[in-house]
């Protein structure tokens, strides 16, 4: 690529919007069908369930290393880590304002973390090529060892830690959507939580307590397509009611019969939520406005409303319906406007309570995190005191509190491994074939073979 390839800051803006492609649309990152990042992280966990086989392999627990579903992203993020590399490299000498270029710098610094971030969450380590030098060498056939974990996380963490230094804390009106400084202590803050440096953890969250971030007054509000960019998204993906970045939640999860004002609304009825994840919720708690377990509905040619329960709807038999995203009244097809809320500030106050809990038990002000959540959805004073009798009795409690407040946003399955719950919570959702190595998924056969021994697969595959 010639040094001059990019002439000025608005070829430099396009090549860096571009980064964000593969999060966006049809079969991204972030988008609901299945085989993407967030919904084979919401499927291998309890809080989503099928109700067609499109990806029972993933939700059952009876993947191998030839199911392309959930080894095809190993390639394709190794792909993007080094396209950052690259775009990193081509703005440093594209003249334009310097401010502006080291903030383009550190957006891209951000999704390449993201992009490894994402590696080690589904696979461990990977071998990511970080000189551009050699990825401009087309003679140069790199296949590089998986890196020593120590050496994959340091990666990470450095990417986070730079653009966060950089960039900016928000973005307004159309740079909506753009990486920001509190997005890269998001992700970094869940690199730490995986790692146990509870400490560290600590130290982030508190650096986005500091950025401006608040709760909303509901918490369906959250996500609805009338109050996007609220105080409580730290990062979302933009969505439109038409073209190719809309969001397709609501058509997923709704049944037939569901009561809708928007009669146009399509429903494909894909995903639930399994009734033993709903129970764990109590009575009174608003979050069950968005996680339906039952609903009046009237028959076709029918005069009397009927109460459609697990017990008598065919469409509830598998579990409740996880209407994360309310409906947009003017969504005329499967995609809504409603923005992809990817990462909250409730989660923060969440993992910052975990985090201080780790460390020095049920304080006050780990308590104070949590009852900040549970007031919002009508339960104040509420935590038992069993749940904050000691340090292990309130980490499986802020555990669950997790699951209410975050179901089917693709962080269930990551907070299971880290307490250790993963595998044995399959067990109990019957899902007997689940192996403590899944905790991993496996590689792709071809990435292996290419490499004639120098790449090895994760244990028990």
């Amino acid at each position: 690529m010639p040094d001059n390839y990019f002439k000025n800051e608005n070829d430099a803006r396009a090549a860096v919007t571009a980064i964000y492609s593969p999060m966006r649309g049809q079969g991204g990152i972030y988008d609901c069908y299945v085989e993407t990042y967030l919904m084979l992280s919401n499927l291998a966990a309890d809080d989503m369930g099928l109700r067609r086989s499109d990806l029972e392999v993933v939700e059952k627990f009876i993947w191998n290393s030839t199911t392309n579903a959930v080894t095809k992203h190993y390639s394709d993020w190794i792909k993007h880590v080094s396209r950052a590399t690259l775009l990193m490299d081509d703005l440093q000498r594209t003249p334009m304002n310097d401010k502006r270029k080291q903030e383009f710098v550190a957006e891209v610094q951000c999704a390449r973390g993201q992009y490894m971030f994402f590696l080690y969450d589904f696979y461990g380590t990977a071998g990511v090529v970080m000189d551009p030098a050699i990825l401009r060498d087309p003679g140069n056939e790199v296949i590089l060892e998986r890196m020593p974990k120590n050496d994959f996380v340091n990666l990470i963490e450095k990417d986070l830690k730079e653009s966060a230094a950089v960039l900016p804390e928000r973005y307004a009106g159309p740079d909506f959507g753009r990486f920001t400084k509190g997005t890269a202590y998001a992700i970094l803050a869940k690199l730490y939580l995986q790692e146990k440096r509870w400490n560290d953890a600590e130290q982030v969250c508190r650096e986005i307590l500091k950025l401006g971030y608040e709760l909303q007054p509901s918490y369906a509000s959250v996500f609805a397509v009338e109050n996007e960019k609220n105080k409580e998204v730290i990062w979302a993906v933009s969505c439109l009611s038409e073209g190719g970045d809309g969001n397709t939640w609501m058509t997923h999860v709704v049944p037939p019969n569901y009561p809708l004002k928007n009669t146009l609304i399509q429903r494909w009825n894909v995903h639930s939520t399994p009734w033993r994840f709903y129970d764990k919720y109590e009575k009174g708690d608003n979050r069950l406005k968005s996680l339906i377990g039952e609903f009046k509905y009237l028959p076709a040619g029918a005069t009397d409303s009927v109460l459609a329960t697990r017990y008598n709807y065919e469409h509830l038999k598998n579990g409740a319906i996880p209407i994360k995203y309310p409906e947009d009244p003017k969504q005329t097809s499967e995609k809504a406007g409603n923005d992809k809320v990817i990462y909250r500030y409730s989660d923060v106050l969440l993992e910052l309570a975990e985090a201080i809990n780790e460390q020095n038990g049920p304080t006050p002000e780990a308590i104070g995190y949590v009852e900040q959540i549970r007031k919002r959805v009508g339960l104040p004073n509420s935590i038992p005191a069993s749940a904050t009798a000691g340090k292990d009795a309130f980490s499986d409690f802020i555990l669950d509190e997790r699951g209410r407040e975050l179901f089917c946003e693709g962080h269930r399955r990551r907070d299971l491994i880290r307490h250790n719950k993963f595998i044995s919570t399959a067990h109990q959702e019957g899902y007997i074939s689940a192996q403590s190595y899944m905790v991993l998924f496996p590689l792709p056969q071809n990435i292996l073979d290419e490499s004639k021994g120098k790449i090895k697969q994760n244990p028990g595959y």
